[in-house]
């Protein structure tokens, strides 16, 4: 505080050629001690007191023809009014003065300083440096404890009680051994050594302490003590040495990725750039923190990202040459957006093309193992396979499609040949079960005492011949997918009520086991027999028949929808030339009526059979003419007479039709097995790869 601020204003002054009975009875009716002596301008020239009226009346002077010139004291001690206050205590100058003339740049008094101001204003400032001191002792965390120069306690903050556990009112005023003795405070006292930080125990506590002497007027009035709880420092020290590691691992995370990544503040400011971005930038990366984000990349936002908060993701942005595909991502804490991230997704467009041709190649791959996977669980016919555009076949393709939404049990039903396992097959892939297995078995082809192990599997030791380890179920195999029952018309009674066990649980029993395992799959059955006519014979059980024909699809035979007969003809031409590397047109216009007039008992299968044996007696590649055609066909289309010749020809024909289905149905129960597909046929397998070559069967 200056001087200005603690002077009283109240100023009197006297002029030098005054008389000193005016000067008196100006101190008299002014109630003033003394009064600053100033020349005619104005300027201090000396001070006049009462001490002085006193003298010259004591001396018997004329105190009415006496001036103020003649007594005053010319050796004045005036303040400037921009002096700081502490300086007269400083300096000592109260001891020597009373009171101080307070005069201005121009030496003019503008005000007068007593003792008695400068006592007060230091009084005050005693007591609020005092408060101030309080307040820093209670509120820092590090523990003070001092002591006096007869070594009893006179400070002892609220962190000394926290860390040593005592109460300031039974510390303060007594001995600082009788309450700490192990302070070292006393031998501080005494030698006047400061003694350096170093750890000891206090109360319950470890600290860590420094210890001082007091010193006033180069003598020692104390000693004080500082220190802080150990167990609080290691915490820190551990809570910032896991922030270093853990900045450490993410430097180092940051800088092995090939992925260019920056970070900056809310202002845009760089606080991390890894060295993949500075090598794309070709700057050192380390020089980049600190500066604003635009001064380091072109073209950037990430400044906005972190102002805004709103993300922008895989965006483009020109750096340089490069057309980069970049991601920012705004940082959030505590729900405020402190910064942002970025990454460079792509270097260049380019790179997202080659990537995107290898993700199409990686796509195409998939389909076409996809599609293997497919043909080798057993299945290869969707929905679109089955060929036809009349009503009853398009009517019956609506039907699968919804029987395929769900996992309903399905019975397939019509003659032989008329394309059963073509819809178990085309329901099963546009299910939700289409990348599960698809599970056939012709129950007719089994031997009765073999279809139970075939169905539901066998332990390791069921039957003599037994597969060590036993062997799963065509039920196990099927779990998760589809089993196709073709020929269910075929099977004995005993297995009838077996095969209703497990469509009724859910869970099969292997042959010799003992525990039952879950299968999830769905059943499609098939058959070419009249179910119900069965049931009313006694030959098949009612309750399987109703757990079988929950959606039931009855395929009319080929002569009740001959308008498909051209569609048929063309796609099975078409698989026929792919077989036999033919490349027939088509059916000329009159094979085709014959075609259509052909009442076809063994159905597509037939067709299929008719026009395979067509090609074959071909000796050109042209279309399929009325010659080419079995005798029956011609016969049917209206001609009466046929020669010898022709009869002959027609019963080898239906001969060779004959044995050329019977080898298809015996490699089908053998499942592809050539040798025990000779065996069930009872022939020898050198004969039956003859028959193989000769109607050119492959498998």
């Amino acid at each position: 505080m200056i001087v200005r601020d603690l002077m009283s204003k109240k100023l009197i002054t006297l002029n030098a050629g005054v008389s000193l009975s005016d000067a008196a009875r100006i101190f008299y009716e002014n109630n003033i001690d003394g009064a600053p002596v100033v020349d005619d301008d104005g300027m201090l020239i000396g001070l006049m007191t009462k001490t002085h009226l006193i003298q010259a009346i004591a001396q018997k002077s004329d105190i009415s023809s006496q001036r103020v010139r003649d007594v005053m004291t010319s050796n004045v001690y005036s303040l400037k009014d921009t002096m700081l206050a502490d300086t007269l205590q400083q300096n000592n100058l109260l001891a020597k003065y009373g009171r101080f003339p307070v005069v201005n740049a121009n030496n003019q008094p503008i005000g007068f300083l007593t003792r008695t101001d400068m006592v007060r204003y230091l009084s005050e400032k005693s007591v609020s440096m005092a408060e101030e001191f309080e307040a820093v002792l209670h509120s820092v965390s590090n523990g003070v404890i001092a002591i006096n120069a007869a070594g009893n306690v006179t400070i002892f903050n609220p962190a000394a009680q926290a860390i040593t556990g005592m109460k300031a009112e039974n510390v303060v005023g007594r001995s600082i051994n009788d309450v700490i003795p192990n302070t070292g405070l006393m031998r501080v006292l005494e030698t006047g050594i400061v003694e350096t930080p170093h750890k000891m125990k206090a109360g319950n506590s470890q600290i860590m302490t420094k210890r001082s002497p007091i010193i006033k007027n180069n003598k020692i009035v104390g000693a004080v003590a500082i220190f802080q709880d150990v167990t609080e420092l290691q915490k820190v020290a551990s809570e910032l040495e896991e922030v270093k590691d853990l900045k450490s691992t993410l430097d180092s995370i940051v800088n092995s990725i090939f992925d260019c990544i920056v970070v900056v503040d809310k202002n845009g400011i760089v606080t991390m750039m890894n060295e993949a971005y500075g090598e794309f930038l070709g700057i050192d990366p380390k020089k980049a923190i600190g500066k604003h984000i635009t001064d380091v990349i072109e073209n950037t936002r990430m400044h906005i990202v972190a102002q805004t908060g709103k993300p922008e993701i895989c965006d483009m942005q020109k750096i340089g040459d490069h057309n980069t595909v970049v991601t920012r991502i705004p940082i959030v804490k505590d729900g405020a957006v402190t910064g942002a991230v970025g990454k460079m997704v792509f270097r260049d467009v380019k790179d997202l093309r080659i990537l995107a041709r290898k993700l199409t190649s990686l796509q195409s791959e998939l389909d076409y193992y996809k599609e293997e996977l497919r043909k080798v669980q057993g299945g290869k016919y969707t929905i679109d396979s089955i060929i036809g555009s009349g009503e009853k076949i398009q009517w019956l393709k609506m039907i699968a499609l919804r029987a395929a939404k769900g996992n309903s049990t399905v019975l397939v039903t019509g003659e032989s040949g008329t394309g059963k396992e073509l819809f178990a097959q085309a329901i099963h892939y546009a299910s939700d079960r289409r990348h599960g297995p698809f599970i056939k078995i012709n129950c007719a082809s089994i031997p009765e005492n073999l279809l139970e192990s075939e169905l539901f599997g066998y332990e390791d030791g069921a039957f003599t011949g037994a597969r060590k380890g036993g062997k799963p179920g065509k039920f196990e195999m099927a779990s998760g997918g589809t089993i196709f029952l073709d020929e269910i018309g075929d099977m004995s009674m005993p297995m009838q009520a077996k095969l209703l066990r497990v469509l009724q649980e859910r869970e099969v029993e292997r042959v010799g086991g003992t525990k039952t395992t879950p299968v999830d799959v769905r059943v499609i059955a098939a058959t070419n027999q009249d179910l119900e006519a069965m049931m009313a014979q006694g030959t098949f059980r009612q309750d399987l028949y109703y757990r079988l024909n929950i959606i039931s699809i009855h395929i009319p035979p080929l002569r009740e929808r001959r308008e498909d007969i051209p569609e048929l003809c063309a796609a099975l031409l078409g698989k026929i030339n792919r077989s036999l590397q033919f490349d027939v047109g088509g059916v000329s216009p009159e094979g085709l009526r014959m075609l259509t007039e052909y009442d076809w008992p063994g159905n597509v299968r037939e067709l299929e059979n008719v026009l395979e044996r067509s090609v074959n007696l071909m000796d050109d590649e042209g279309e399929i003419l009325p010659e080419h055609l079995p005798p029956m066909m011609r016969r049917a289309a209206g001609k009466t007479e046929i020669s010898n010749a022709e009869k002959n020809q027609e019963l080898a024909g239906i001969m060779e039709d004959a044995e050329k289905q019977a080898i298809y149905k015996a490699l089908e129960a053998a499942g592809g097995n050539r040798s025990k597909a000779a065996k069930i046929l009872g022939i020898h397998r050198s004969g039956f790869y003859q028959k193989l070559a000769k109607y050119q069967i492959k498998l």
